[in-house]
């Protein structure tokens, strides 16, 4: 066999991930960090480097996939926009979270998408009477899963007003907090949804920091940058997320 079809043969055993994009950063911040698809392309290959390849889906902009056989599994972005919000494009995504229920595509939703996956199999979503989450707050494991294990607290850098206050039927809780009641949950091995942002680098949420000053109480942002730096779980909730995408489960 040629190295042309050794290369072609590589590329046939990659696992195809679709990224599907609810929003995008600021052209500021996209100056510094790229485009918010490159966020989760990174945090996949720290954990299984060259054996993706990617399709990204801009949602907001009313771009989507044909069918949910173009990919082996898929992930929903965070977004600045309500899962329960009247948008087209998020009626439009419900409708394909729906579909990919029914057929048990492999799905990962990280903040927004955590939210509407729930919002749109049944669940609720509403704003936290507790106000915002800003900052790796801690939630505590509910059981093993991954490197974690049950009572393990995972602190995980999360900016959320939002929250999902019932979960969609069929769903289990896989950590909780006082602040944030479904902080992470998972329906059999083809769905996983995670509040906070596993992908975010510390540059980037600073970034956001800055721009969250005029909406959120300066106290819990300057407790929010303090933090930054400080170690967190964020490796260890991509490598769950990665090995979930591979069809692994939580193993």
């Amino acid at each position: 066999m040629g190295k042309k079809e050794l290369r072609t043969e590589a590329m046939e055993l990659k696992k195809r991930l679709g990224i599907l994009l609810c929003d995008e950063h600021h052209p500021d911040s996209i100056k510094r960090f790229g485009t918010y698809d490159n966020d989760y392309k990174m945090m996949v290959d720290a954990v299984m480097k060259g054996r993706w390849q990617y399709s990204v889906w801009r949602c907001y902009e009313g771009s989507f996939p044909s069918g949910i056989d173009q990919c082996d599994a898929w992930i929903i972005s965070g977004s600045k926009s309500a899962a329960y919000d009247p948008d087209s494009w998020i009626q439009k995504l419900k409708a394909l979270i729906v579909e990919m229920e029914k057929s048990d595509a492999v799905l990962v939703g990280i903040c927004f998408g955590h939210q509407v996956i729930h919002q749109a199999l049944g669940g609720q979503v509403q704003k936290s009477s507790m106000g915002w989450g800003v900052g790796a707050y801690p939630v505590r494991a509910l059981s093993d899963f991954g490197s974690f294990r049950s009572g393990d607290n995972i602190r995980v850098l999360a900016v959320h007003q939002d929250q999902v206050t019932k979960l969609a039927g069929g769903f289990s809780l896989l950590a909780t907090s006082d602040f944030c009641e479904n902080a992470i949950t998972k329906k059999g091995a083809s769905i996983l949804t995670w509040q906070a942002h596993p992908e975010f680098v510390d540059g980037f949420f600073v970034d956001i920091c800055a721009r969250l000053r005029t909406m959120v109480d300066d106290r819990l942002i300057d407790k929010a940058l303090g933090d930054v730096g400080l170690p967190d779980d964020r490796s260890q909730a991509g490598e769950v997320i990665v090995h979930f995408l591979a069809g692994n489960g939580l193993s």
